[in-house]
């Protein structure tokens, strides 16, 4: 499930484990805007946000506790950031990826210079098979880690640069 949060996260990262782009708090938020309260007007009001995405593409302003922060919202689990905007990406394990996890960035292939893969903490390889999808669709990919990934992916979304990315979350 899709969960967007405003503010603070839920649990602090402890400077000394923070890693550049982890554990800041954003400017402007309140530490008693968790987004329950939001999460639970919308599902009460009938609004679906399961399929929710943000239509921008800013950068990540946080990642770890197994989410990522942007725009003074929270997201726990792996994302996608793609020329649409940022989306859930329902992907929970490395070895369980196959092609049609990509089909978002195949949809949008065209608008696409760069894709980015964030692997988690450590670098993993790609299945041959999402390579060889990846490589006929002509999408260019970098596999990394999710820290490398997203520091990588801000400076090319400053740079206002074509680029996407696939994000599983660090611990």
């Amino acid at each position: 499930m899709l969960e967007w949060l405003f503010g603070r996260a839920r649990t602090s990262v402890p400077p000394e484990t923070r890693t550049a782009g982890e554990g800041e708090a954003l400017p402007g938020s309140e530490p008693d805007q968790d987004g329950i309260l939001e999460n639970a007007v919308a599902l009460a009001s009938g609004v679906d946000i399961t399929d929710a995405h943000y239509p921008g593409r800013d950068p990540i302003d946080y990642y770890g506790n197994g989410g990522f922060r942007f725009s003074n919202m929270s997201h726990r689990g792996a994302l996608l950031v793609i020329p649409s905007g940022i989306h859930r990406w329902d992907v929970d394990d490395w070895t369980r990826l196959d092609p049609e996890s990509f089909s978002k960035i195949f949809a949008e292939k065209d608008d696409i210079e760069i894709l980015l893969i964030g692997t988690g903490n450590d670098p993993l390889p790609l299945d041959p098979s999402i390579a060889d999808a990846l490589r006929k669709a002509e999408i260019s990919f970098d596999i990394m880690t999710t820290g490398a990934a997203v520091r990588t992916l801000n400076i090319l979304l400053s740079e206002d640069r074509a680029v996407a990315a696939a994000l599983l979350p660090v611990a």
